[in-house]
């Protein structure tokens, strides 16, 4: 029902944006001009109010997605294992797995040595990104991460009162398709270090 009264709503804009061409066009005329010098000028004005951000975030999307988003694996558990010998197997997960938060990062304890950090940063253009890492938390090193966008638009049915909430044609979830498979490869290497001790 929702989604019907913002459809309705964007078509009365777009016919009011055509109605102000039309009534320009007529002034134009009557000044002697061409018709389209009155009438483009207003109708461009009045489209570009609400969808000016459109094109551009659709371009710096697609541009993050294609350099940034994906999975990366920096060190595969049997390596990590090499280097850490013995450390495996009285790894245990961690019990009831909270998250504590600083600035923009969250992080999940998996167990002694492991944490999973989600790191949220926001673009312009109603562009956020979430990055994901697994962390060995005596180094500080990155062993796997994950990088993905969407857009800050909350679906229609939230109807959530934020500025650009209306934008639904803006709206994104993910880089990839709704399979997400990158997303699935890490969320693998997510469990198997977590569960690492008590296989």
């Amino acid at each position: 029902m929702l989604g019907l009264l913002y459809f309705g709503a964007l078509l009365l804009y777009l016919l009011a944006a055509v109605l102000l061409a039309w009534l320009g066009t007529r002034l134009a005329r009557r000044f002697g001009l061409a018709g389209w010098k009155g009438g483009l000028p207003i109708f461009l004005a009045v489209i570009l109010l609400v969808f000016w951000d459109w094109l551009p975030m659709e371009i710096m999307f697609r541009y993050d997605c294609s350099n940034y988003a994906g999975f990366t694996q920096y060190k595969t558990l049997a390596q990590w294992k090499e280097e850490n010998p013995g450390v495996a197997e009285t790894l245990q997960p961690s019990k009831g797995v909270n998250s504590t938060r600083e600035g923009n990062r969250e992080r999940y304890v998996l167990n002694k040595r492991f944490a999973w950090d989600i790191i949220r940063t926001n673009h312009p253009l109603h562009i956020q990104e979430r990055e994901e890492r697994i962390v060995d938390r005596k180094t500080d090193e990155v062993l796997a991460r994950y990088v993905d966008f969407n857009t800050d638009i909350p679906p229609i049915a939230l109807g959530v009162k934020s500025p650009g909430a209306y934008k639904v044609w803006m709206m994104k979830r993910s880089c990839e398709s709704s399979d997400r498979p990158k997303q699935i490869m890490f969320n693998g290497y997510q469990q198997s270090t977590q569960s690492l001790g008590s296989k």
